[in-house]
């Protein structure tokens, strides 16, 4: 990667023009450790398990939420995912039990009836978009498991306003962000109009559920039920935060990884045909995600080739001397799973897609943090049990039904924004097994 930095906006709009691209040229030039610059902030680069469990595990008390993450407070609040310290602490308990295993466990069979009622709508030989079909169905789910309520109506205002957010994500390095997000012009414009409608949705839910004063044993009524009263304002907002958070992050990133393992499965029909005879084998009515150890296979090597989190991104809160440098507190830290995920010194044949590397066929010396799509730590993603449940009981119910395969001419495309997710959607071809 050769390019001049530019005044005020440092390498951002190299980033900008090719961040998947950006990352992984400036691994290769500069090594495990690179440093460069995105409009106001020096960021560091990290490119090594090591790196990523010493920002993540050992030495996380030294580093905050990135960038990224500082901005989308507007939207989410103290959700789990902005939240910092006590805060963080906090909220994360009061929403544990809900992704305790049991619970899980629990949330199966709307995982498999969801997944099945999705795989019904299709139709022999007609190219469907996997990825928006997955949103829907996520969707679907995590507001039946995880807020108690059918949002089939209110899928439109969800996809949109996630959308509207999404957008924004180009602009979380600008110099001045903070000023320039009252401007009444485009993305700005969108931010805020995806954050009042995804508020107006959940204050509306919120609302109905205190009304109804129903337990209907999901986490929302556990939040509106958990909070004291009195509380007023600030109460009201805790439980919204955590719901748009969970809403958003509950059903996104399993979204965009079942279209991805679907893609991958349309591309190696040999891989496909196996993964129908495990899912024959297991019964027509089986929600148990523990009898596809295949189908979980298949999960695990898209998390690596495809990572939902492409990127993670942290700022030092104090000076910090990691491989013979100094990251200086402020300072911006960035932990790429596109690049470790796809190393070669991990991974043989890195960018192949072998789901055996996790049947016990592949190499097991790799360092403990080569994959880590859900992040690591005190922070590690806290629905990473309902994720994985969710995404092999979705790839059993669609290979039960049918045979994928890609529909000429539209080849995919990669599109990372927060979250890496298929540019212009992701056509296939169903047909009837």
């Amino acid at each position: 990667m050769r390019h001049r930095q530019l005044p005020v906006v440092g390498d951002l709009v190299a980033f900008q023009a090719d961040r998947l691209g950006f990352v992984a040229a400036v691994q290769h030039d500069q090594g495990d450790m690179a440093c460069y610059r995105l409009g106001p902030y020096p960021v560091w680069q990290l490119n090594h398990p090591d790196h990523v469990r010493s920002v993540l595990v050992s030495d996380a008390e030294r580093f905050r939420k990135g960038i990224v993450l500082q901005r989308a407070r507007v939207v989410l609040g103290d959700g789990l995912l902005t939240a910092e310290g006590d805060v963080h602490r906090e909220h994360r308990g009061m929403v544990q039990p809900a992704f305790h295993s049991r619970r899980i466990d629990g949330y199966a069979t709307v995982m498999a009836d969801r997944a099945a009622s999705m795989s019904a709508s299709w139709r022999p030989g007609v190219p469907v978009d996997v990825h928006a079909a997955t949103v829907r169905m996520t969707l679907s789910t995590a507001g039946a498991a995880l807020l108690g309520t059918d949002l089939d109506a209110d899928v439109a205002t969800v996809e949109t306003a996630l959308a509207d957010l999404l957008s924004a994500y180009k602009l979380a390095f600008l110099p001045f962000n903070e000023r320039l997000q009252a401007l009444p012009v485009g993305p700005f414009r969108r931010l805020r109009r995806g954050r009042e409608a995804l508020h107006s949705l959940v204050d509306r839910m919120v609302t109905e559920r205190e009304r109804s004063a129903h337990d209907g044993g999901d986490l929302l009524s556990a939040l509106v039920q958990s909070t004291p009263d009195g509380n007023g304002h600030t109460a009201r907002r805790m439980v919204r935060d955590q719901a748009v958070t969970l809403l958003l992050a509950g059903h996104e990133t399993t979204a965009n990884t079942l279209a991805f393992a679907f893609h991958l499965l349309a591309q190696h029909p040999s891989v496909q045909t196996r993964v129908q005879a495990e899912v024959d084998a297991a019964g027509s009515d089986d929600d148990d995600s523990g009898r596809y150890p295949l189908c979980r296979a298949v999960v695990a090597e898209t998390l690596r080739l495809y990572p939902p989190s492409w990127m993670m991104g942290r700022q030092a809160t104090a000076d910090h001397e990691l491989g013979g440098h100094v990251i200086a507190a402020g300072d911006l830290v960035v932990l790429p799973q596109w690049v470790v995920h796809h190393d070669h010194r991990w991974w043989a044949r890195p960018y192949a897609f072998e789901p055996q590397r996790w049947l016990g066929d592949g190499d097991h010396d790799r360092p403990r943090w080569a994959f880590f799509p859900f992040g690591a730590g005190l922070r590690r993603c806290i629905g990473e049990g309902f994720a994985w449940t969710e995404a092999v009981l979705g790839l059993a119910a669609v290979v039960r039904r049918w045979s994928l395969r890609p529909v000429p001419k539209r080849p995919l495309r990669l599109d990372p924004l927060i979250t890496l997710r298929p540019r212009g959607g992701l056509w296939l071809i169903p047909e009837s097994r």
